[in-house]
């Protein structure tokens, strides 16, 4: 039997769905993270407004859509996720 231990008490449940998230593909817009996550953008916004100040996700300006913010997770927020949730 494997039981699992969170490594890090530093990221709560919402960041970790969020990275997990995130982790699917290179990029997402906050609109995507908020339809997906069932918040509303401003929730999205504050949320990964957080992990960008702990360097685990970074944001950018589309650039076919200047009005469009993508989000991408950091090397540092896919270790986070191996990390936090590991094998004891």
């Amino acid at each position: 039997m494997t039981i699992m231990h969170r490594a890090s008490t530093s990221l709560t449940p919402r960041q970790l769905e969020v990275l997990a998230f995130l982790a699917e593909r290179e990029h997402w817009s906050v609109g995507e993270v908020a339809s997906a996550l069932g918040v509303s953008s401003a929730a999205a916004t504050k949320a990964i407004a957080r992990l960008e100040r702990k360097s685990l996700v970074a944001r950018s300006v589309d650039r076919m859509d200047r009005r469009c913010v993508n989000v991408r997770i950091t090397r540092a927020g896919a270790d986070a996720i191996r990390q936090t949730i590991r094998p004891v």
